[in-house]
């Protein structure tokens, strides 16, 4: 698979780039909910998923569930590579409390929609790996039943539409969105990035079987 992954790293290209202090909210009253151990583990966590070729540029998110109905959330325009203390913003399931929401990534109304429908999850990961965007474009699923203990990723829903989702989130935790990306819903984000990890391997070997070289 190192051909198909050269095929799609103009989309993750390692490029640095600075976001804008945060806006959403001030970071006095963002530390408050989000201590600094938190900021950083989410820092960490952003690095590797870049670093194991699971985001693409500005398009992946990631966000972790906070106490009292707040979210940590990468800003807008965000390079997992080099994310920055400044990126992370706080936003609010009720956005009429004050918070802006100008600095919010373009997908977080998935990511807010699945932590509603989902009490259990924790963090959610927008992500772009190569051989699941592959096989989504083919209008294809990676089957759990290729890889021993994948089952524990449940059932993978494919959405034509983001608009889809709030119904796909009732059934599943992993969504192949079109035109958006792999969405993961997860208990914690390093869980997120091994879900999201296991997902593209599922679709290494879809895409394998596909061209009849599985040995």
């Amino acid at each position: 698979m190192d051909r198909l992954s050269t095929t799609y790293s103009h989309l993750w290209g390692k490029k640095p780039q600075s976001v804008a202090k945060p806006r959403a909210i001030g970071s006095d009253v963002r530390d408050l909910f989000a201590a600094e151990a938190v900021r950083a583990g989410m820092i960490e966590a952003a690095a590797q998923a870049a670093q194991l070729g699971l985001v693409a540029g500005q398009l992946s998110e990631a966000s972790l569930r906070l106490a009292g109905d707040k979210f940590l959330v990468t800003a807008a325009g965000s390079w997992f590579y080099e994310l920055q203390d400044a990126d992370l913003l706080l936003a609010s399931d009720a956005p009429d409390k004050g918070f802006a929401e100008e600095a919010l990534p373009a997908q977080w109304p998935l990511h807010l929609a699945g932590y509603r429908q989902a009490p259990q999850a924790g963090a959610a990961l927008l992500g772009h790996p190569a051989a699941a965007l592959a096989l989504m474009a083919q209008g294809r699923l990676p089957h759990p039943g290729l890889l021993s203990g994948a089952e524990a990723l449940g059932q993978v829903v494919l959405c034509a539409e983001a608009e889809q989702v709030n119904q796909a989130l009732g059934a599943a935790r992993v969504l192949f969105v079109k035109g958006v990306g792999i969405l993961v819903f997860a208990e914690t984000l390093p869980q997120a990035i091994m879900d999201l990890q296991l997902v593209n391997r599922l679709s290494e070997i879809s895409l394998l079987q596909t061209r009849g070289n599985v040995n």
